[in-house]
């Protein structure tokens, strides 16, 4: 079906860009994205400004330097998060024993990304929250050890406490932020992590082999998961 609204602004990071691991281990821009998808079977008019390894602050200065565009859409996604709770790992690799903090800690994460419901609403659009896909542990401690050595490796390791899925749980730390939002500011998020999670052990057939980035597939399910919400937020 149609939305009766034709324009939505989206804002995000390499999930919303499309972007994908191709079978040259290169990042590319999937043709047929989650954004494209819905661009088509609703009859809207998407600006899309994910952008490959941004964080929150990213979407900040989307909205100062283009208020007009948000304002005359009538919907703004917003899909933040995955990268916002990432580390430098080679970092932690080299000097385990320090503190380390990821690219936007969680309290600033949740008061910034408060922040952009505010300033979208002001702008007279009605923002929606997208939640964050799960990830894969196993795959991404690979993909983000895949040049370190044997010792760098068990650094790592050690730092994540000798559990490896403690890396997708700190990132489900930060989509539970992202509900938490949703109910404390009265906005409409659409879930596409529980999607994924009906997949269970076949879940990985959704990813690339990062572990992080959903492939053809996995874009297909997210944008199933928005247009069976239309008729709630649309």
């Amino acid at each position: 079906m149609e939305m009766k609204q034709k324009k939505i602004t989206a804002l995000g990071d390499s999930l919303t860009r499309g972007v994908v691991l191709n079978e040259k281990n290169r990042y590319s821009v999937l043709n047929g994205s989650f954004i494209d998808i819905i661009s088509d079977r609703l009859g809207v008019d998407v600006t899309n400004y994910g952008k490959f390894g941004c964080t929150v602050d990213f979407g900040e200065q989307v909205i100062e330097r283009h208020p007009d565009e948000i304002s005359a859409s009538d919907y703004t996604l917003l899909e933040f998060g995955g990268n916002d709770c990432d580390f430098n790992w080679g970092k932690i690799a080299e000097s385990p024993d320090v503190q380390h903090f990821p690219k936007t800690v969680l309290d600033s994460f949740k008061e910034r990304f408060a922040g952009l419901i505010e300033k979208v609403r002001s702008l007279g659009s009605t923002p929606v929250i997208i939640s964050l896909p799960p990830i894969d542990s196993e795959y991404y401690f690979s993909f983000i050890s895949r040049f370190m050595n044997s010792g760098q490796r068990d650094n790592v390791f050690s730092w994540l406490g000798g559990d490896i899925n403690v890396i997708g749980r700190w990132h489900e730390m930060y989509n539970r932020a992202l509900f938490e939002i949703s109910r404390m500011m009265n906005v409409f998020i659409i879930d596409i992590t529980t999607p994924f999670d009906k997949y269970q052990g076949a879940m990985r057939r959704l990813y690339c082999s990062d572990g992080i980035h959903p492939n053809a597939e996995g874009h297909r399910l997210i944008a199933d998961s928005i247009v069976e919400n239309c008729d709630v937020w649309g």
